[in-house]
């Protein structure tokens, strides 16, 4: 392991924690300012989702191998949570979106996060060399 991998791993762990924290801590204070009244729809208030997924892009850009999924999960999030659209956001969205990107979290960390092995050349011999 490099030097400059060993400094980012607290900056990974960090951001691998932070992504369903932020998103599943989101709903849970939704539910509450609507159990309390301050709220009438959960629906709109998916700030959460979408800090969620800008977390988990900067993780897929500190990461040695990027994921092009990963990287593009703010901008779904935004499609999903702040453009106006016909359908709107509920909390079944804000729970399966949350639950989308932790499982990012998951890949990212056991797919990504290594560099790929460097391979040795092997020159490809010429077949006619071969037969004389």
């Amino acid at each position: 392991m490099s030097d400059e991998q060993r400094e980012r791993e607290p900056l990974i762990k960090a951001l691998s924690l932070a992504v369903p924290a932020v998103s599943f801590g989101s709903i849970m204070l939704n539910v509450l300012l609507l159990r309390m009244g301050l709220i009438t729809d959960i629906g709109p208030y998916g700030i959460g989702q979408f800090a969620g997924a800008i977390l988990l892009g900067v993780l897929a850009w500190v990461l040695p191998r990027k994921d092009i999924v990963s990287l593009m999960a703010p901008i779904y999030a935004l499609l999903i949570f702040v453009v106006p659209l016909e359908l709107k956001p509920n909390l079944l969205t804000q729970i399966l979106f949350a639950a989308s990107i932790s499982v990012l979290v998951i890949r990212l960390n056991r797919s990504f996060s290594r560099p790929l092995p460097k391979r040795s050349f092997e020159p490809i011999e010429d077949e006619e060399e071969d037969e004389l």
